[in-house]
């Protein structure tokens, strides 16, 4: 059950991030056409760089879990392993990842009520588009995050890339 809901929201954020990557570079493109390779009566949009902007919010807060899952994040296992013993290297790893995940946890609580709390507030070249849309990348990638790092936590095998 936890696999297949796990391979779905896996799908679901990768499919995000090419969408939302694909329209930062669409967008962009477009931009830089608008503002230097056209006649002085097209102009770009007043509202594509704060759209850009925060579309990569977004992107980085998705594809950090995506580092966690292929286990490319900075670690610190080289001082580990000169230091310590195996045993003593993998209790810090599960230490470190305790952390991590209560960290990310409180930031996940603090991005829901910043969330919450902005849906009022609207973009300034869109005002009909509430701020809160793009705050919501926090508790969502968050809690993507701290779903990787649950994996991690819990794999049979660690140093590997995926659960066993």
């Amino acid at each position: 059950m936890f696999a297949k809901l796990y391979n779905l929201l896996d799908k679901i954020r990768t499919c995000a991030i090419i969408v939302l990557l694909g329209s930062i570079i669409c967008l962009s493109l477009l931009q830089i056409i608008l503002r230097y390779f056209t006649s002085a009566d097209l102009k770009p949009f007043a509202w594509g760089d704060e759209i850009v902007r925060l579309t990569a919010i977004w992107v980085a807060f998705l594809a950090a879990s995506v580092g966690v899952k292929s286990n490319s994040h900075l670690s610190v296992e080289f001082f580990l392993n000169k230091f310590l013993k195996p045993a003593q290297v993998m209790v810090a790893q599960k230490a470190a990842t305790v952390v991590v995940i209560l960290a990310l946890a409180a930031v996940t609580r603090e991005g829901i009520f910043y969330t919450m709390n902005s849906t009022k507030t609207m973009l300034q070249n869109l005002p009909d588009l509430s701020i809160a849309w793009f705050y919501a990348s926090i508790p969502v990638g968050c809690a993507l995050l701290i779903m990787e790092y649950l994996r991690v936590l819990f794999r049979k095998n660690p140093g590997k890339g995926d659960l066993q």
